[in-house]
């Protein structure tokens, strides 16, 4: 598998870790589908996309834009901060930000998994509970 979920129960965070090196349509519609069944229940979730992993995306600009037109995977109502390292994955994961324009303060774009943990004020060591195998020790 090329990503993992898991959850921080005490400050119900969820983390998505992408670990492949490309990102394709049919890795975002997995991710998409897996993790609208993990937050189906329970939440409000804050959430941590991790694309630190990722270096390059098939993914073209104009379905970046027509993706931010669906309802989130994991729905919004707390901080949502997605981590690209690479340029073009940050510059994408803006694209997104900014065609939601719905979606306002609570998502975030940065560039260092420290920073989404300190947006949504975590610890690599509070997520506890994995949700989507296979799942890792604690990522600082």
């Amino acid at each position: 598998m090329d990503y993992e979920v898991d959850l921080d129960p005490t400050h119900s965070v969820i983390r998505l870790t992408v670990t492949a090196k490309t990102v394709t349509i049919e890795l975002a519609e997995e991710i998409y589908r897996h993790l609208s069944e993990a937050t189906s229940q329970g939440g409000p979730y804050a959430a941590i996309y991790d694309l630190s992993a990722a270096k390059k995306t098939t993914l073209p600009t104009e379905l970046i834009r027509s993706f931010a037109r669906r309802p989130p995977s994991v729905p919004m109502g707390k901080k949502h901060v997605v981590v690209g390292t690479e340029p073009h994955i940050f510059g994408l994961a803006r694209v997104f930000q900014m065609c939601n324009e719905a979606i306002g303060s609570e998502f975030q774009v940065v560039h260092t998994l420290k920073e989404a943990y300190d947006i949504v004020d975590v610890r690599p060591e509070d997520f506890t509970e994995c949700l989507i195998w296979p799942c890792v020790t604690p990522r600082r």
